[in-house]
């Protein structure tokens, strides 16, 4: 009997994880705030929303190496004005961020 309460909690556990799944967002950096630790972007529709960019948050930018490889950075490498595609999570009020990427010598995506 035990087992098959578990086996149900799991189960709905399993169901609730594509709520929860990871999107992807893209838009100009219009500020960066290093205190906090996230930047602003300006996405599609005009308004602004916060991403938050952890120590585990991958900043890549694409194809910026001297053989056209990826280069990995760290947050001062966030600048206004800069477009950027962003994996993560949304977490209430800002958007968590998982990878950050913007492809070099280009305007954007």
């Amino acid at each position: 009997m035990k087992f098959k309460k578990l086996l149900a909690v799991l189960f709905g556990i399993a169901i609730s994880i594509p709520a929860f799944a990871d999107m992807d967002i893209q838009g100009q950096i219009v500020s960066v705030n290093n205190a906090n630790k996230t930047i602003t972007i300006s996405g599609m529709n005009g308004s602004n929303m916060v991403v938050q960019v952890f120590p585990y948050t991958k900043l890549k930018g694409d194809d910026c190496g001297v053989f056209g490889n990826d280069t990995y950075h760290n947050f001062t490498a966030l600048k206004p004005g800069m477009f950027v595609e962003i994996d993560g999570y949304p977490q209430g009020q800002v958007f968590g961020a998982q990878e950050i990427e913007w492809k070099c010598g280009r305007r954007a995506y």
